[in-house]
């Protein structure tokens, strides 16, 4: 390639639902399009394929359509629970491998966000990898779509019912650590071409569920399998089945888990959509920051009702005895959709956690199966904004900085609280210059976590350890450009 950088880069999925999202300004992005642009050109090799896994029948599988307009992964329709495509089709376990012409020996592997695809972090983190001359790669964790809960072979009931619980996420970190085990011997092979003996240092970072991937790549390893040196995680997901020993809440209904917090989103619509004081106050109670009452519409609209029902569907499908069609059948269709706005009506919304464990106890070993431990076996950066309105800090990350410190492993660890940060950067864009809250009180946190990046790197290489966990202030009087495009740790 020319260029690796999504500049010009035209062999990467632009799709708003489950690529990166078209090009800024556009839908479906990660970050703001406030954001400059990556510049110069970086040349070098872009590597696409798949690991050996099964074909997701139950998600429409198109090509994958380059920035060009040019299919360059072939879609096919296997017969539904077959769990198999033909060759060269669009598999499950699709990795995405890029080495710069000047490549500097250190390799970054990216977690990946929500539902999304290999290609989903390209603007936001594979385009600052290739500017610093780092390889990278990244993969679709196995599993990707609203049913990606259906994966694999589990998609022919051999657990005895529909699919089998908790599997598609249990492979999430598995995938992502043998994308940098098969990066890495890559690298190893061909590093004299590039003037070098190995890989001098590999990274790991992640946003959401890639964050999620990441805490997890740097707990699992160990000695005897080490791939990494350290990472930063964006706001990653907590996984828990309960609230671990020594760790404290910040209020006595605090969520710690997405199934403690997510119904409430649910149950008081649409007041907390309105910004009624009792629906406001009931979200608070199980964690949000009720100053993101703005941000509430827009993710009732895309995200509560669906990462609650298919989340739950992974880890749950028995409180509902979810049975679906496949052709010819009756019944609900098997295919999620890629959005659900989920009534106050609808069992999700009373969905009771403390409750289901008592009656589904397997609830509880499935959540234990993915859940994080904080045992991290290198240095960790963990960023999360104080306006995140999805996985809001209180029931997520600052419970995971808690279990860090009683693991033992303060000593490698910083968690920086991002003062305006939300969920999804372009978030600020359709709020800044629109209103008081856009324009005072949000910003996008890309260019803290680049810092993080930055900082991590002479912490691992030098000893240089980053500014004590704190929070980040937003700038006053900064302009939209200013907040996309600077930031720093101290």
């Amino acid at each position: 390639m020319a260029d690796l950088t999504t500049t010009n880069n035209p062999w990467t999925d632009p799709s708003s639902l489950y690529g990166m999202g078209f090009p800024p300004p556009g839908s479906g992005t990660l970050n703001s399009h406030y954001t400059n642009p990556t510049t110069p050109a970086v040349s070098g090799l872009q590597l696409d394929g798949y690991f050996p896994d099964g074909c997701n029948a139950f998600l429409p599988e198109p090509a994958l359509t380059s920035k060009a307009g040019l299919p360059f992964i072939k879609s096919c329709t296997p017969a539904l629970g077959a769990g198999t495509c033909a060759a060269d089709c669009h598999h499950d376990a699709q990795f995405v491998i890029r080495i710069p012409d000047a490549w500097r020996g250190r390799l970054l592997s990216a977690g990946t966000p929500g539902i999304r695809d290999a290609f989903s972090s390209d603007f936001i983190l594979s385009d600052y990898a290739l500017e610093k001359g780092w390889a990278y790669v990244a993969q679709d964790k196995g599993n990707m779509g609203a049913n990606f809960y259906r994966d694999g072979s589990d998609e022919v009931g051999s657990c005895g019912g529909a699919w089998c619980p908790a599997v598609a996420i249990q492979e999430w970190a598995t995938r992502m650590r043998q994308a940098t085990r098969q990066t890495l011997a890559l690298l190893n092979k061909i590093a004299a071409s590039y003037g070098l003996k190995r890989v001098i240092r590999s990274y790991a970072a992640g946003i959401s569920n890639g964050g999620y991937q990441t805490r997890m790549a740097i707990e699992l390893d160990t000695p005897k399998d080490r791939l990494y040196d350290g990472g930063v995680d964006w706001e990653g997901t907590l996984f828990l089945p309960g609230v671990p020993a020594g760790v404290s809440l910040s209020g006595a209904k605090t969520g710690f888990n997405l199934f403690t917090y997510l119904p409430a989103t649910l149950l008081n619509y649409p007041g907390d959509v309105t910004g009624d004081p009792s629906a406001t106050a009931a979200l608070a109670a199980v964690g949000f920051n009720p100053q993101s009452q703005p941000l509430w519409p827009y993710h009732w609209s895309i995200y509560w009702g669906l990462t609650q029902k298919i989340y739950r569907l992974e880890m749950d499908p028995e409180y509902t005895g979810y049975t679906c069609s496949t052709i010819g059948g009756t019944g609900p269709s098997c295919v999620s959709p890629p959005a659900e706005q989920v009534p106050p009506t609808d069992p999700d919304a009373t969905y009771g956690y403390a409750n289901r464990v008592n009656a589904n106890p397997a609830l509880s070993s499935r959540m234990q199966s993915v859940a994080e431990t904080g045992n991290i076996q290198h240095p960790l950066i963990t960023l999360h904004g104080d306006q995140d309105s999805l996985l809001p800090e209180k029931t997520d990350s600052d419970l995971y900085a808690q279990m860090v410190q009683l693991a033992g492993r303060a000593n490698r660890y910083r968690y920086y609280v991002v003062a305006g940060g939300n969920h999804v950067d372009s978030l600020f864009d359709d709020h800044y210059g629109v209103d008081s809250y856009g324009t005072n009180v949000l910003r996008p946190m890309l260019p803290c976590v680049r810092d993080a990046l930055d900082a991590l790197v002479p912490w691992v290489e030098s000893g240089i350890a980053p500014p004590p966990s704190h929070t980040i202030p937003r700038p006053a009087g900064a302009s939209a450009a200013d907040l996309a495009n600077s930031c720093t740790l101290t």
